[in-house]
């Protein structure tokens, strides 16, 4: 099998590629595809950053390259919403999409391509980093559980910014991990420039400046390199920890100047043609906040953009600007029974419980255990050696031990505490989406640990290559069968996942709420509902002959688009009706909060009917009598 290796890899990516472009062609577009297609057209087109700054370029470009190719492809550049709007995105998404005579299934379809093949790229770091660590068995593990992922097949197949994310970050992380196990210039260059690559996909991958100096101070306690190391003038300090300190000092000033002069040079790309005053009014209609800090902000970025040099750095700090402002703000939301514009700060851990499929959830929890056992095995042995030799403190050398040779763990973990503490801080409780970031970490440490608890027989015993005495801590042949067993029920179950969800990854929810279509009960928004389901309803509509439905759609498409004649616009304030109706789970929810702030009517009236289906578990159909 060694030798088929990539075979399987292809195989397992291959069917992840199939399975996400037969399942987007049915998707129609959502909410926030309509404000980034047309800007990343915008900046490779005609280099003008006017629309959509508060997410950086890299990823909105990368989807819109595919348009380039499309002949007469007609774009808003005489509407209002192009010239003179300083909030224009949405009309322009609306006007380059649907009205002005392009084909929007074609722009939908070229561009959700490109973020499809970023998540195989994705893929096929998840199984470079695990076979380098453990092995190419369990780098085969680990992409079979990343390729089947209801959670990133969801995102993997929208233009937007959440799967560039989370592969940049990914990215970047990897070639530090790489840097600090071998400190040479390339991984320097390798981790500066994924970096700044991270720093373009999204602004939350401002994280990586907070993760990276947390890891560097820890690592300067306890990091001991596995091999002799001249980088940068290390070996001339006569104390290990003078040497540690100047190392990675250097290497993180170089790799954040590496990122941002990256950053800087395609903020410098995609603005060259944009008009100083077009950049002025743009930075002045995107932070009317009146607060002293808002117009301290407003007055640096306009200074900055007078100057050449620094006008790219002027515009990076718009968006980030704009981010921050838009996470302390909130958005109305509903979860488990209530709608509110402020955060709960269980979102995050509840959506998690029940959006992750049962399979990793167990898989996660067991990695965990077995991770402390060997962690335990180690500390014994060595203790004993301690005991005999007397010479060292307990408690530092062990825990010195103990993150050198289980570094990745190290910053699986702690990545992932801090996606989810972010989002339990956090203001914005709109959907998982926002921590997806943890999921390829969380993948191969439910891959590691299904190979030492499945998985019974590898070469010379061993599964972890950066832990010398791994043997130490293997799960020897006892209970074969029964693990065997159990590890085909695993594979097996999460199979049957992806054969009851398809093509509904968006609304995906695992067995303790009964699935997708229950979804709706507990969370809206792009947890369930973000417009994906427009076009299933099209075609429930035409199958059953129905002339006539109201429609209530809350996403990035436009039901006259699809049904022509057969829609008819309604809102939850025009009270109750009769005949056939279609109501977005958003738009359901939500309603229930505008009722008691504003005193609107809402749709309560409808929980004395069923629907009559349940499209894609985001819209609800009736036919009341």
């Amino acid at each position: 099998m060694k030798k088929f290796q990539w075979l399987f890899v292809l195989l397992m990516l291959g069917s992840m590629f199939i399975l996400g472009l037969f399942s987007l062609k049915g998707d129609s577009g959502t909410t926030d595809e309509v404000a980034h297609i047309p800007a990343g057209y915008s900046y490779i087109k005609y280099f003008d950053y006017r629309l959509n700054p508060e997410h950086p370029p890299l990823i909105k470009a990368w989807d819109a390259l595919p348009l380039l190719f499309i002949k007469d492809l007609k774009f808003p550049l005489d509407k209002i919403c192009w010239t003179t709007d300083t909030n224009g995105q949405w009309e322009c998404g609306w006007e380059f999409i649907y009205r002005l005579g392009n084909n929007a299934d074609q722009i939908l379809l070229l561009t959700r391509i490109p973020v499809l093949i970023l998540a195989l790229l994705l893929g096929l770091f998840i199984y470079r980093w695990a076979r380098e660590l453990w092995g190419w068995k369990v780098g085969l593990v680990c992409l079979f559980f990343y390729c089947l992922s209801p959670n990133i097949l969801a995102h993997s197949r929208l233009v937007t910014t959440d799967l560039g994310a989370t592969a940049t970050f990914f990215f970047a992380i990897y070639y530090f991990y790489k840097f600090i196990k071998k400190p040479q210039g390339w991984y320097l260059w390798a981790s500066g420039i994924f970096f700044g690559i991270a720093q373009l996909a999204k602004f939350s991958n401002i994280l990586l400046v907070v993760y990276m100096m947390l890891l560097i101070f820890v690592l300067l306690f306890v990091w001991r390199p596995t091999s002799p190391t001249t980088f940068l003038g290390y070996n001339k300090f006569k104390r290990a920890w003078l040497g540690r300190i100047w190392m990675f000092l250097i290497s993180f000033i170089l790799i954040c100047a590496i990122g941002f002069s990256l950053v800087g040079s395609v903020y410098a790309l995609f603005t060259c043609k944009m008009p100083v005053a077009k950049i002025h009014q743009t930075i002045d209609g995107s932070l009317q906040q009146n607060d002293n800090l808002s117009i301290q902000v407003k007055n640096v970025l306009n200074r900055m953009s007078d100057n050449k040099i620094l006008r790219p750095y002027a515009y990076y700090g718009l968006g980030l600007r704009m981010v921050f402002a838009r996470v302390a703000g909130g958005n109305t939301t509903y979860f488990l029974g209530q709608t509110s514009n402020q955060s709960w700060w269980y979102f995050y851990p509840v959506s998690f419980l029940i959006k992750t499929t049962l399979v990793l959830q167990i898989l996660m929890w067991m990695s965990l255990i077995v991770l402390a056992f060997c962690i335990y095995k180690r500390t014994k042995k060595d203790q004993e050696q301690l005991d005999i030799n007397g010479k060292l403190n307990r408690f530092w050398t062990e825990l010195v031990k103990i993150v050198n040779d289980y570094l990745f763990f190290f910053i699986a973990l702690t990545c992932m505490l801090m996606f989810m503490m972010v989002g339990v801080l956090g203001n914005l409780n709109i959907g998982l989406r926002h921590v997806l970031g943890l999921w390829p970490l969380m993948i191969m440490l439910c891959g590691w640990g299904f190979s030492k608890i499945c998985m019974v027989k590898f070469s010379n015993g061993a599964l972890m290559r950066e832990d010398k005495g791994s043997d130490e801590c293997f799960i020897s042949n006892k209970f074969k069968y029964p693990r065997i067993i159990f590890g085909a029920i695993l594979v097996l179950w999460y199979i049957a996942v992806q054969i009851q969800i398809w093509p509904y990854y968006l609304a995906y929810y695992n067995e303790l709420i009964g699935g997708y279509k229950n979804g709706y009960k507990y969370s809206v928004d792009s947890n369930t509902d973000w417009g994906q389901d427009l076009k299933r309803l099209a075609k429930f509509v035409k199958d059953n002959n129905i002339e006539k439905i109201k429609v209530d759609y809350f996403g990035g498409s436009q039901p006259e688009y699809y049904m022509g004649q057969n829609q008819e616009l309604w809102r939850s304030n025009f009270g109750e009706t009769t005949g056939w109706l279609a109501v977005s789970a958003t738009y359901y929810q939500n309603s229930k909060y505008y009722a008691r702030v504003n005193g609107e009517k809402d749709y309560s009236w409808l929980e004395k009917y069923k629907p009559v289906a349940i499209i894609g578990g985001s819209i609800l159909v009736y036919n009341i009598p």
